[in-house]
């Protein structure tokens, strides 16, 4: 904890309606208990009201409302099947980045043909390969997330690092 001779009086991190140890003076407190007298803080709403509230601000009435739709992909990629072939496109690679070389930290599966665009290869071992996460990044910075090729990924892996 920093001492109060560090700062000047009226300076944020010591406010001079604050005491030495950074705690409020009682003459603080009852000023600003008088301020708040008469304020609407902690309003009781009655059940209905809040039942009309969230009938107001659902659905599509909500500011999130996304057309009623769950994305599919995160649907898929919660599935066995996906973890299965993130699971074998790692131990295929050992667990390295082939990018960098690096094994184990915080590795990606990703996929060579686009997960969205080729539904057929979403599982197929051979549509993989394993990547850091920063390589991951990398890799789509330079050459976005659509319409990848193979040959993106063959030019990308081939550059220095």
């Amino acid at each position: 904890m920093r001492s109060s001779t560090t700062f000047a009086v009226g300076h944020p991190y010591y406010p001079s309606k604050h005491g030495k140890n950074g705690k409020q003076s009682e003459e603080h407190k009852r000023k600003r208990s008088e301020a708040m007298k008469g304020k609407n803080k902690g309003k009781v709403r009655s059940f209905e009201f809040r039942k009309n509230l969230s009938v107001l601000n659902s659905g599509s009435n909500s500011h999130l409302w996304k057309g009623g739709i769950y994305p599919k992909h995160k649907a898929i990629r919660k599935q066995i099947e996906y973890r299965l072939w993130r699971d074998a496109v790692f131990a295929r690679d050992n667990w390295t980045c082939q990018k960098t070389g690096v094994q184990g930290g915080r590795i990606v599966a990703h996929h060579v043909l686009n997960f969205s665009s080729y539904p057929e290869l979403r599982f197929a071992i051979d549509n993989g390969v394993t990547l850091s996460k920063e390589a991951h990044n990398e890799f789509h910075s330079i050459y976005g997330i659509k319409d990848n090729t193979k040959e993106q990924l063959e030019e990308y892996l081939s550059r220095a690092f």
